[in-house]
């Protein structure tokens, strides 16, 4: 995880580091190879609410080299949306081929919430304050 001179408060996982920001998004970096199940997203949505403090807000996903999502946890996600307390999702994929793959994906499995899979860091952040604008 960079950026630390925006980071309040940071959480560290095994796999994963989850950051509240200045700007009160959360920065969810997963680790290089790991794998994200239904059990995993247990233990995520538990870091979510710790730093957020029960708080609905934005989150801005980065992943290192060869995460991947199950198909179990790809449907569970769906059905953990209205309860996992965001409010919008941005994806942040370096990658060409993941970006289509995500882009495909959440075609097919359309999320109830704002979700948007980008290129950079940065173009996640603004859009993601625009969506926070846009609820107040």
């Amino acid at each position: 995880m960079n950026r630390t001179e925006e980071i309040l408060c940071q959480i560290v996982h095994e796999q994963v580091i989850v950051a509240m920001r200045d700007d009160g998004i959360v920065h969810v970096t997963f680790l290089p190879n790991t794998e994200i199940t239904v059990a995993f997203q247990e233990i995520l949505a538990d870091l979510y609410n710790q730093i957020t403090l029960g708080k609905k807000a934005c989150y801005i996903f980065e992943g290192g080299e060869f995460v991947s999502v199950t198909k179990e946890a790809r449907e569970n996600a769906i059905k953990l949306e209205n309860n996992s307390g965001k409010i919008a999702s941005a994806v942040v994929f370096n990658n060409l081929a993941q970006r289509i793959l995500a882009d495909f994906y959440y075609t097919i499995n359309k999320p109830q919430l704002p979700y948007k899979v980008f290129a950079s860091f940065e173009e996640g952040i603004i859009w993601l304050n625009s969506i926070k604008e846009s609820e107040i």
